[in-house]
């Protein structure tokens, strides 16, 4: 296999999830057998995309596939980038704050807490909003995991010592 042209497209989460759901359900009945590992990646891409905070774990689910065409609708007043679009698409901020970290000379260009609150409006309008209880939970439970690691490597370097 000969790689023409690295990286022609760029694709939203959605559509890879779109992507992995259809490659499962074709060769799911199938006997011919995949890799090993292409099974284990499929499984944990899958397994990321349902879990909080993820805009794909949400329910209802907030993709379509005329989700697309609405965002670029809705954000064309403010001239995004393509990147931009994408990171929104992937990430569905719900405030400024997390807006910020997407959008490059984000003060300078949309100045104001009312029109970055309007965007965010915006995007919420077209992508919904997610289920806060699950996202604190999904924060929460990842907290608590990297304290137990945290405990787990200094009871190793007290044993060790």
């Amino acid at each position: 296999m000969k790689i023409l042209e690295a990286q022609s497209a760029t694709l939203t989460n959605y559509e890879v999830y779109q992507h992995l759901t259809e490659q499962k359900r074709r060769y799911s009945g199938t006997k011919g057998r995949r890799p090993g590992n292409l099974e284990t990646v499929v499984k944990e891409l899958l397994d990321y995309f349902h879990e909080a905070p993820s805009p794909l774990a949400s329910k209802p689910f907030p993709y379509h596939d005329g989700v697309f065409k609405a965002l670029l609708e809705r954000l064309r007043p403010w001239d995004f980038t393509k990147a931009e679009i994408l990171m929104i698409m992937n990430l569905r901020p719900t405030k400024p704050e997390n807006l910020n970290t997407i959008v490059e000379e984000m003060e300078e260009r949309f100045p104001g807490d009312e029109l970055q609150w309007e965007i965010v409006s915006a995007i919420a309008e077209v992508l919904g909003k997610p289920d806060g209880e699950a996202e604190r939970q999904a924060m929460s439970d990842e907290a608590k995991e990297a304290r137990k690691e945290q405990a787990d490597r200094r009871d190793d370097v007290d044993m060790d010592g």
